[in-house]
């Protein structure tokens, strides 16, 4: 990606697709599962994506009109994911993280394909396996800490982490098969978070001082990591996905041994369990084969291109 021309958009059809990469992103800060910056490598726009976040200042106007669709496209995302899955958390909470971590696992594919066909080496594999280890101790240390954590009787020392989930919120956005919401389950602050999204926020400075923190953090990481993340396509494509592909199957153990997930077993009876198992399988289900479809969309249009 040396040329900024290529961040200029040349059709309308390419406008759209950026308002729904944005989209995507959107939903993904509020909906478990979906990955945003997966999306942008389906539609091809992942490399531009990060070109233009790490040279933001360096080729301001060029980069800022490439970006703003995908941040209208972010703000439509998580307004809608913060009406849809409030109300189906409330309703339905383990089916409706079953079919968010279905629409995770149906992202493998397009993850995987970037190294496939290569034998790992031990660099790789030690990658990989850091990769799945890294969500399993976020959840570990999480656990021991305690449960789902409220937005009340908050130090200054929670205002500094959550200073840190933004940071760490902003390279789920970046890094693709990873989750804000898994994130945010994995610290037990999903919930609370979600719940303190509303009219009330603006009478309580402290808890809109949560939500600002949180905003910094983002863009602090966003700006820290593109540059990174951007050297690593270029320079380490292969090694960084080994990693992305372990950190996707580790947070998708997380989530079923979390904190939020705990609270639901907790309330279980023998009834409720086994109906909420069934029809979580078949959620779990529906939700990789939405995603699933999209690898086979972009497989599809790949094999159209090479003939």
């Amino acid at each position: 990606m040396n040329d900024v021309l290529d961040l200029k958009y040349k059709s309308l059809k390419e406008l759209i697709i950026s308002i729904f990469v944005g989209f995507s992103i959107g939903l993904s800060v509020i909906v478990p599962g979906i990955s945003g910056s997966t999306i942008a490598i389906i539609m091809k726009v992942y490399d531009k994506m990060m070109y233009a976040f790490s040279n933001l200042f360096k080729k301001f106007k060029v980069c800022f009109l490439f970006l703003l669709p995908i941040g209208v496209g972010i703000v439509l995302g998580f307004v809608l994911g913060f009406l849809l899955v409030k109300l189906l958390l409330d309703l339905f909470p383990f089916i409706t993280i079953c079919f968010f971590v279905g629409l995770m696992i149906g992202t493998f594919p397009i993850l995987f394909k970037e190294i496939k066909g290569e034998k790992p080496k031990t660099n790789g594999k030690l990658l990989f396996a850091a990769g799945i280890l890294i969500p399993l101790l976020i959840i570990l240390l999480s656990t021991l800490v305690g449960g789902d954590k409220a937005l009340v009787n908050l130090s200054v020392g929670n205002y500094i982490l959550f200073v840190i989930i933004g940071v760490l919120i902003s390279l789920t956005q970046i890094i693709p098969g990873l989750s804000a919401t898994v994130l945010l389950m994995m610290f037990g602050y999903y919930t609370a978070i979600l719940n303190g999204i509303g009219s009330e926020m603006l009478k309580d400075f402290k808890l809109m001082l949560v939500y600002i923190c949180l905003v910094i953090g983002f863009v602090i990481g966003i700006l820290m990591f593109s540059k990174v993340i951007n050297f690593l396509l270029e320079k380490k494509r292969r090694m960084f996905f080994y990693t992305i592909c372990g950190l996707s199957i580790g947070s998708v153990i997380s989530v079923f041994i979390g904190n939020e997930c705990l609270d639901i077993y907790s309330n279980w009876n023998a009834q409720s369990a086994l109906l909420d198992l069934i029809i979580g399988v078949i959620a779990l289900a529906l939700g990789f084969t939405v995603t699933f479809a999209l690898y086979l969309f972009d497989k599809k249009r790949e094999l159209k291109e090479n003939n």
